[in-house]
């Protein structure tokens, strides 16, 4: 008898090594952290101007961290901060040139990685591949939501 739970722990831990290394090429390209590489694919993403309670809710950390994230990405000249016309308290992000350059170079690496990745799978065998793929990933997450953990 096959012990699936044990051999898609397995497969699991595997691919996160892989999404481990996809990480890091993504964040070599930017030669920025992990969370100033999401929150500046979150601004590149959305094309406009995110507060700083958004990015935070976003990127699932305290308001003061985003604070910290965007005080190194405005020191890259990455992001600029503007001030809200109708709350002094609140600020907004914005990409700057510079930065849309650099997470369009991530997202060319991501994406230059993925063809090469489905370019090893038999052409006959991607939509199968694909479709396992995205209903395991479907699956996790409507477990995970079952047990509390907000994604």
């Amino acid at each position: 008898m096959t012990n699936y739970p044990e051999k898609f722990h397995d497969l699991i831990t595997r691919l996160q090594v892989v999404l481990s290394e996809f990480d890091y090429a993504q964040k070599a390209c930017l030669q920025a952290g992990r969370m100033e590489c999401m929150l500046l694919n979150h601004l590149y993403d959305t094309k406009k101007p995110a507060n700083m309670n958004e990015l935070a809710r976003v990127l699932n950390v305290s308001h003061s961290r985003v604070t910290r994230i965007m005080d190194n990405l405005v020191n890259k000249k990455l992001v600029t901060r503007r001030p809200s016309e109708d709350d002094r308290r609140c600020w907004f992000a914005i990409i700057t040139e510079k930065g849309k350059k650099l997470a369009e170079n991530s997202r060319k690496t991501v994406l230059d990685q993925q063809q090469s990745l489905i370019e090893k799978i038999p052409q006959q065998e991607l939509d199968d591949v694909y479709e396992a793929f995205k209903k395991y990933v479907e699956k996790y997450e409507e477990v995970l939501k079952e047990t509390y953990i907000d994604l």
